[in-house]
């Protein structure tokens, strides 16, 4: 049986982790900023076209996500307070 390990405090799979995460956040307001623009404008066809990258950054941010909260329960990781 494999070992978990208890880092109690932040690790690089951690940081790795809330990068990826907060890099795919940054695109997907990036691209929903712009679709919103484009429709605010009228071009149906352009917010149409960024559809599909929208819908799958958010697949990429939920997964990021996700892989966050399970290596924070497996491995007791997460940020201090006050390492801001």
């Amino acid at each position: 049986m494999a070992r978990i390990s208890n880092c109690m405090t932040r690790c690089a799979d951690y940081d790795r982790l809330s990068s990826q995460v907060a890099q795919t956040l940054a695109k997907l307001s990036q691209l929903t900023t712009q679709q919103a623009d484009l429709l605010l404008r009228g071009d149906f066809a352009g917010c149409k076209m960024l559809d599909r990258e929208v819908e799958l950054t958010l697949g990429e941010k939920e997964r990021g996500i996700g892989a966050l909260g399970q290596h924070m329960t497996e491995h007791k990781c997460h940020k201090q307070a006050d390492e801001d």
